[in-house]
């Protein structure tokens, strides 16, 4: 009997742990239901997938939300990498998510990044046709960009080597070299230039230094001229005002003379008469004479251009 009991106890406790087995699968399963995991695909055709494996890591904004559950090269789409990922339902995945492949660059393990550029386009919950899944794009990731950039950079430094090997081509050695000679020619020239320019403005300053001591000199002899004028002017004033009063005397003595003579010889005969006339005649004249001594400037410098008549000139 004592064998059969112990197959009893042993078959009892099989028959505990495959249920407890069983209850655990159920209750695991239970459990990633209430998670609410959704799954998607990614076709990647421009990143490489290098370090990538089965349950790595899904994440958005630095936190795991999901995980790898298989990848295999596309029949659908050549040229493609089918990427499969369950990630958490309360996740944001929206019509604006991009992924793209992050590389830790000690340990080389790849994991999926998810970005949102817009929190403001709808959920992304639509699939495809012959798909069954939905599809999220494929983005770009920063070692992609510097990749390129740097792909671009080289580029351009060969094209620059290019340029620059055809720029010091041995014909363009040539021409530099025959035009550093004409700039050496051309500065020379330039330098005998300068020279001469120096020594004319030096000239031109000497000239400059005479005028400016014959402009001075002119200056004190026009002033000295000046002055001997407003003296011959004013001496030439009184002797003609000296000169206008004499005559003017004289004309009135002549004609108190001639006043008297008239009374004297009113009875005389005719030539005292004729003679009376004339000393009156000439009284007049020197009357005249004496009126045009009374203005100096006149006598001097002639009459007015305004009061000038017919065929009259200055003098």
């Amino acid at each position: 009997m004592e064998p059969e009991a112990k197959y009893t106890v042993v078959g009892t406790a099989v028959l505990i742990l495959l249920a407890a087995i069983a209850v655990a699968a159920v209750w695991l399963k239970s459990t990633g239901g209430e998670r609410g995991e959704m799954p998607y695909k990614i076709y990647f055709a421009r990143q490489s997938l290098e370090g990538l494996q089965i349950r790595s890591d899904v994440k958005m904004k630095g936190i795991t939300i999901g995980a790898v559950t298989g990848f295999r090269i596309s029949a659908r789409r050549p040229g493609t990498v089918e990427v499969l990922i369950r990630v958490d339902g309360t996740a944001p995945i929206r019509h604006s998510t991009r992924a793209d492949v992050e590389r830790h660059l000690l340990t080389g393990i790849a994991s999926i990044r998810l970005v949102n550029s817009s929190e403001e386009s709808p959920p992304l919950a639509a699939v495809q046709p012959d798909e069954q899944y939905p599809v999220i794009p494929e983005g770009e990731s920063e070692y992609q960009q510097v990749s390129e950039s740097i792909s671009q950079m080289a580029s351009r430094a060969d094209e620059t080597l290019g340029r620059l090997n055809r720029t010091l081509s041995d014909e363009n050695q040539a021409a530099l070299r025959e035009i550093l000679v004409n700039l050496r020619r051309i500065s020379s020239s330039v330098d005998r230039s300068l020279a001469g320019l120096d020594r004319t403005v030096a000239a031109v300053g000497l000239a400059a230094d005479e005028v400016r001591s014959m402009s001075s000199g002119i200056a004190g002899d026009a002033r000295t001229l000046a002055a001997r004028y407003d003296t011959l002017g004013e001496e030439s004033t009184a002797v003609v005002r000296e000169l206008a009063a004499s005559i003017r005397q004289i004309g009135s003595d002549v004609a108190r003379l001639s006043t008297r003579t008239d009374a004297l010889l009113a009875d005389g005969n005719t030539e005292l008469r004729v003679t009376a006339r004339e000393l009156r005649d000439t009284a007049d004249a020197l009357g005249t004479a004496a009126r045009r001594f009374y203005d100096p400037g006149k006598v001097l410098f002639g009459p007015v251009r305004g009061s000038m008549g017919p065929g009259e000139a200055a003098r």
